[in-house]
Order: C-alpha cells, then sequence, then structure tokens
C-alpha cells in the first residue's frame, strides 16, 4: 500500500457550512472540525456537523470517514458554552447536540478519529463515537463537566476507558495523555506530527475502505450496538440534568 498524501484530497472543500471542511481521498472523505479556537459547537455546528456526516453516510463512494479537528490546540471541546445565555439557546443546544450525537452513533460508515490535540468534554464523546482511533503526542481525554458544576461525558467514557480510569476522570479530573491512552488500548496509533496524523488516520482509513461492505456493515453493527444504546440513553438523561441546572441558573439570576 502506498503511503497516503495528506495534502492530496481530491474535490477540495466540500462543505457547505461554516463550522467544518470536507475533503476527498479516494474512497475516504476526510471531515475537519474547523471553529477556532478549539473546535466547540454551537446550536448551527452540530446542525450542520450531523447533516455533513449523514449525507457522506448515504454517499456510496465513501467507504470510510476520517473526523480531525483544525489546527492544534484541540480535537474538540464539545459545546461551545458561550453560545448557552438564554432559555431558548440551552433548549436549543441541547436538541441540536442530542441529534449529532444520535446521527453519530447511527452511521453505518466506520470512523478514524485523528485526534490533532485534547478532547475535552463532548469532544471526548465525540472521540468515543470512532472506530478507530490516533492521536498526536499532545492529545488528551479530559471531561470537567462536574467541576463546572453539571453531569456530562460519562455515558460515553467506558466506551474509550476502563471503568475505574472513567470514574476518576469524572470525579477527581483525571486527564490521561496520549501515550498511556496508548497503552491501554484506546488508541492504535501515537504521533509526533500533524502531517504524521494525517498520514496514520488516512492509512487506517484506507484499510477499513477496502473491506467487503456485505460483511463489514453487520459485523461493526453488531459490535457496536448494545454499548451505543446504553451510551446514548445516558447522554440523554445527561442533556436533561444539564438543561435543568442551566435554566435554574438562567432564570434565578
Amino acid at each position: 500500500m502506498t503511503t497516503p498524501d495528506p495534502k492530496a484530497a481530491d474535490d477540495g472543500v466540500l462543505s457547505g457550512c461554516s463550522h467544518l471542511r470536507v475533503e476527498r481521498h479516494d474512497s475516504v472523505a476526510v471531515v475537519v472540525l474547523d471553529r477556532p479556537p478549539v473546535n466547540a459547537l454551537d446550536t448551527a455546528g452540530y446542525r450542520c456537523a450531523a447533516t455533513e456526516l449523514a449525507d457522506l453516510d448515504r454517499d456510496d463512494e465513501v467507504r470510510a470517514i476520517v473526523l480531525t479537528g483544525a489546527g492544534t490546540r484541540a480535537f474538540s471541546a464539545g459545546t461551545d458554552t458561550a453560545s448557552l445565555t438564554s432559555v431558548s439557546s440551552v433548549t436549543e443546544v441541547c436538541e441540536a447536540a442530542l441529534h449529532f450525537f444520535t446521527t453519530l452513533s447511527a452511521l453505518d460508515t466506520p470512523m478514524v478519529g485523528a485526534l490533532n490535540g485534547p478532547a475535552v468534554g463532548g469532544g471526548a464523546m465525540i472521540a468515543a463515537e470512532c472506530d478507530v482511533l490516533v492521536a498526536i503526542s499532545t492529545a488528551n481525554l479530559a471531561v470537567p463537566e462536574l467541576q463546572l458544576g453539571f453531569p456530562g461525558g460519562g455515558s460515553h467514557l467506558k466506551r474509550l476507558v476502563p471503568y475505574p480510569t472513567a470514574l476518576r476522570m469524572v470525579l477527581i479530573g483525571e486527564r490521561p495523555d496520549a501515550y498511556q491512552l496508548l497503552a491501554m488500548g484506546t488508541l492504535a496509533e501515537v504521533v509526533d506530527t500533524p502531517d504524521a496524523l494525517r498520514i496514520a488516520a488516512l492509512r487506517h482509513a484506507q484499510v477499513i475502505a477496502g473491506l467487503d461492505l456485505a460483511a463489514l456493515v453487520p459485523a461493526r453493527r453488531i459490535i457496536r450496538q448494545a454499548d451505543a444504546m446504553a451510551a446514548l440513553q445516558g447522554y440523554r438523561e445527561e442533556l436533561d440534568h444539564l438543561r435543568a441546572i442551566l435554566l435554574d441558573r438562567l432564570t434565578s439570576d
């Protein structure tokens, strides 16, 4: 197999969403979360990302997706908390986020996550929806929600790390780094540069893209379905508590 060129995209930027860039590398689509400074998503970002990913999933020419973030500061920090300024915005963001993660969970197209930096809060949840993860050496996982006064992130953590580690991440803010995650089996590979990250992600995605769809789709679905349902149910409960806490704070001020 030839080494993928991380800068050689067939069709350039395909997305009409300002929060997202989509490139084609043969049968692999590369989706870049691009919302500086930390690729956090607001209502529009969640909605647009869900639409783009669902469209790629329906495209017969796309056999695998690489999901990464722009820049080097973060893979994604999840929800843009600065957008949670009113009762209506809280409701809209929660609904859009649930739709986004429901869409991710339902994709039949395998995803390779390329962690170009820390995956924080909802960003860790996005990472948990990927089938294969590779990371730059500066990446880590964190779920600081409890320290900020609301639940979040824990619904998906057990898909990424062992149960005791998940509890420590939620309760005392432990942040496993890339090499700890590699030792846990969370990551397939750790690299040192952004170009090496893109090459590694494309290499894994191209292997997946070469598999027989008739076997791949049911095999992947069988592996994922039980914990995917549990993660989504847990996320719905987290959102219910988050919405209640934020609305209480907004209406009591």
